[in-house]
């Protein structure tokens, strides 16, 4: 027997109408449960900041606190925004969760540079907006990403129906 013959073969068909996912029903179920994982991730990583800032800087408690909630958010968003309740592919997911916090380090410490720049010695509580701000642009930013690059695979596993 041929190695197809035995392999599922993949067809494109529409589900039935009771199964079916329209793309506004997945991408609000999407944007829904990215601002759910977004706001825990964003207490968390405040949390942490505030914590370390004392000690380290505003800067390297700006590092530490993003990389922390960053492998967080990726597997957050992984298991509840898109689904993906397996292993595979989840080195190559967190890699690239990690470069898209690249951005959001960016955004937050050219603010908080500024911040400083503008006032010499802020408030735990003005650092704590900025940075609050900053995210809220990355977010935006970072949902796109993770729909269209990291969790590609997602959108196209949902058109394509398993036949026996």
């Amino acid at each position: 027997m041929s190695k197809t013959a035995t392999e599922p073969l993949r067809l494109r068909q529409p589900r039935p109408a009771a199964l079916q996912r329209t793309p506004a029903n997945g991408l609000w179920r999407q944007i829904g449960s990215f601002l759910v994982v977004g706001a825990i991730c964003t207490v968390a990583s405040l949390a942490i900041f505030a914590a370390l800032r004392p000690f380290a800087g505003t800067q390297w408690a700006n590092l530490v606190a993003l990389v922390l909630t960053s492998i967080l958010n990726t597997e957050l968003n992984r298991r509840h925004s898109w689904g993906i309740q397996d292993r595979k592919h989840w080195w190559t997911d967190h890699r690239r969760g990690l470069w898209v916090m690249l951005l959001a380090l960016a955004l937050t410490s050219s603010s908080l540079w500024l911040l400083h720049a503008i006032t010499p010695d802020p408030s735990v509580f003005e650092d704590v907006v900025t940075i609050t701000i900053a995210n809220v642009l990355a977010a935006a930013t970072r949902f796109l990403l993770l729909r269209y690059w990291i969790f590609r695979r997602v959108r196209q596993q949902e058109s394509e129906v398993l036949v026996p």
